[in-house]
């Protein structure tokens, strides 16, 4: 079993009942992975710009629910920027603290990305 998108979310009040164990924490008190760590060398992500972006909730633009191929589940995190580009963030929170499985900066326009997405994914929509 791959990876696999259970929910779209994009309505304001799912996302924000989603983040609410977000809004007190800073990006350094997320548990973070050894993916998260390989990512960040891979992508050479800026992590001032992960930190800086991480509590502008305002930004959350869409959120997808993923089952994993071990059952567990995560929330990818989408953060709109001014220059229409979008930050990435894996997140677990199935954990006693939340997880960063991963995070990262897209170079590619957001609203085209999320209209691909939901197109191809409008039954898992809610």
């Amino acid at each position: 079993m791959q990876d696999e998108i259970i929910s779209i979310y994009e309505k304001e009040e799912e996302i924000q009942k989603i983040i609410q164990p977000l809004t007190n924490i800073t990006l350094d008190d997320l548990i973070k992975t050894p993916h998260f760590e390989y990512s960040q060398a891979e992508k050479s992500t800026d992590v001032n710009l992960l930190k800086q972006t991480f509590q502008e909730f305002n930004r959350i633009k869409l959120i997808n629910k993923r089952k994993h191929k071990n059952d567990k589940t995560s929330y990818d995190i989408y953060y709109e920027l001014d220059d229409k580009t979008y930050v990435l963030y894996a997140i677990a929170f199935n954990e006693s603290k939340p997880k960063l499985l991963n995070a990262y900066h897209v170079q590619r326009n957001f609203r085209r990305f999320k209209q691909k997405l939901i197109n191809a994914y409008k039954d898992k929509l809610t």
